[in-house]
């Protein structure tokens, strides 16, 4: 790993990777997604991080439900999920076999051997909005088993992956898997309605109003009093930390 690389542990920044630890040490369990973000782009320089818990083409029978805490624009989501998501690289034999084995890949070296959707996936999809390359690690729950992986993207305009991006990604990946050691804590909702839980649910994936409207049935307003008072009984601040602390549902 160190070898094709180009590099070895002795010579990661740990100061930085130290301070990643410390700040997602400090942040409460449904904040871990938001002081994740920051603190990666803060000391790694890698920005827009996000999250995919249970990512179904790494869960045993591939029925996993994936969850996402990102801070994408709610469009990017919905069209990754409904159009693109099994055309994604990393869910490809090849990309399954590297995290499989070494915890971490990259779009870059999976493109490679792509197949025209998965090209397309690249080109047409993450090129338009922005993203060149992508990094991705893996992060395993020590107690449950349960996984998760961390997405980076990068726009070539501004920065490449270089070796020193994915040698700190695979160092990266077990010393998190403390901090994904249980599934994220779901928000405490007992006097939620069946309505505010649907938008709830609705928001957690990613949705912007004006489809949840649609797929509920109902107006932008009513959608937007059913936040505000989802927010109210749940104690969340923001949209961002309602998403960090909905789980999925049994």
């Amino acid at each position: 790993m160190n070898e094709r690389d180009g590099g070895s542990v002795e010579q990661l920044e740990y100061r930085k990777l130290i301070k990643v630890l410390e700040q997602v040490a400090a942040a409460r369990q449904e904040a871990l997604y938001p002081a994740l973000a920051e603190a990666l782009a803060v000391h790694l320089g890698w920005i827009d991080a996000f999250v995919a818990e249970n990512p179904a083409y790494l869960a045993p029978g591939r029925d996993g439900e994936e969850q996402y805490l990102t801070m994408f624009r709610p469009a990017f989501v919905e069209e990754y999920v409904e159009r693109w998501r099994w055309n994604n690289p990393f869910a490809s034999r090849d990309g399954v076999t590297c995290l499989t084995r070494h915890g971490v890949a990259t779009l870059g070296r999976l493109r490679l051997r792509a197949t025209g959707p998965e090209r397309d996936f690249a080109d047409q999809f993450l090129r338009r909005n922005g993203i060149d390359d992508m990094l991705k690690i893996v992060i395993r729950s020590p107690a449950t088993g349960a996984v998760s992986t961390l997405g980076i993207p990068f726009d070539g305009a501004r920065r490449a992956i270089e070796p020193g991006d994915r040698l700190m990604a695979a160092t990266l990946g077990p010393l998190l898997s403390p901090y994904f050691g249980t599934e994220l804590v779901p928000v405490s909702a007992p006097d939620l309605t069946a309505g505010e839980r649907d938008v709830a649910e609705l928001v957690a994936l990613g949705l912007a109003h004006t489809h949840i409207a649609r797929r509920l049935n109902v107006s932008e307003s009513a959608v937007e009093k059913h936040l505000t008072l989802i927010l109210e009984k749940t104690g969340c601040g923001n949209l961002t930390e309602l998403t960090a602390q909905w789980k999925r549902r049994g």
